[in-house]
């Protein structure tokens, strides 16, 4: 027993400043009775570091935020002023929205509730997203708050403007999403919080949603960190192909669409190539 003891001893040593231990190792160490300690991950060499370190703690990110906010209020005071102005699309197109009140839209994740803590953390730990240890997180209801967002919905419903969130959070963590909103203020009531539930015709393109929102208003500004909180065309894998319609763009973005920077994660990250061919070192 006593060998077996040393052996398992000379693994944690070797596994703590090596690797992880496997979950073999880690049962063997357990019935031992061996406390271990910590593993030693160079967390910066973690492709997440760098983005989520810069959510945390850099100046720049809150101030871009609450620049984009207050660009979201002058734009929104704007478009009150105009009966003509929506910032839907199909709206745009259809017509017949000028007698309807106004509303917002906004998404949730990174654009008013900061989860960078649940990516801090799986940083920490070596693991990838889940969507296991996701809608645990969601639960925990411990999301903070993107700079400038609670002001600007705030403002935006003393100028009688409805506020709708729309997030592809599940059906299931809607409860505990609800409570973090409301806990740092957020005017946010169930009706309000448009979760998503692929079987009831609520998918991750929220274009039902939004129809839904614009069934009985009039969408003065739609507010994400993803371009896919304004518009379906950009659900594509191809960097080329989202940069060509975010072009022809222009008319809407910056007045009554407002992006909040997210460089931790977003359908930008998933059509990139997996390769060097994302880097280009002839042009700055």
């Amino acid at each position: 027993m006593k060998k077996q003891l040393w052996l398992l001893l000379f693994l944690m040593f070797h596994v703590t400043w090596v690797a992880r231990p496997t979950p073999a190792q880690e049962q063997g160490l357990a019935a031992a009775g061996v406390v271990q300690a910590p593993s030693v991950i160079d967390v910066t060499q973690d492709a997440r570091f760098n983005s989520v370190a810069y959510v945390q703690n850099a100046a720049e990110f809150r101030l871009a935020c609450e620049q984009a906010y207050q660009l979201a209020l002058l734009q929104l005071r704007q478009g009150l002023l105009d009966v003509r102005w929506t910032a839907d699309e199909v709206q745009i197109v259809d017509g017949g929205f000028q007698a309807k009140p106004p509303a917002v839209i906004l998404d949730v994740d990174e654009t008013v509730l900061d989860n960078s803590a649940f990516n801090a953390r799986n940083i920490l730990s070596g693991k990838p997203y889940a969507m296991s240890t996701w809608n645990a997180w969601c639960n925990e209801s411990k999301a903070g708050v993107i700079p400038g967002s609670l002001e600007f919905v705030r403002a935006a419903k003393r100028l009688g403007v409805e506020v709708f969130y729309i997030t592809n959070r599940r059906d299931e963590v809607k409860p505990a999403t609800l409570e973090n909103l409301q806990r740092w203020g957020f005017p946010v009531t169930e009706h309000t919080l448009m979760t998503q539930n692929s079987k009831d015709n609520r998918d991750g393109r929220k274009t039902t949603r939004r129809a839904a929102v614009a069934k009985d208003y009039r969408i003065v500004l739609l507010v994400g960190d993803n371009l896919s909180d304004m518009c379906t065309e950009v659900e594509v894998r191809d960097t080329q192909q989202r940069n060509d319609v975010a072009r022809t763009k222009t008319a809407v973005l910056g007045s009554r669409w407002i992006l909040i920077p997210n460089p931790v994660y977003g359908a930008w990250e998933r059509a990139l190539p997996k390769d060097a061919t994302a880097l280009n070192i002839e042009r700055p």
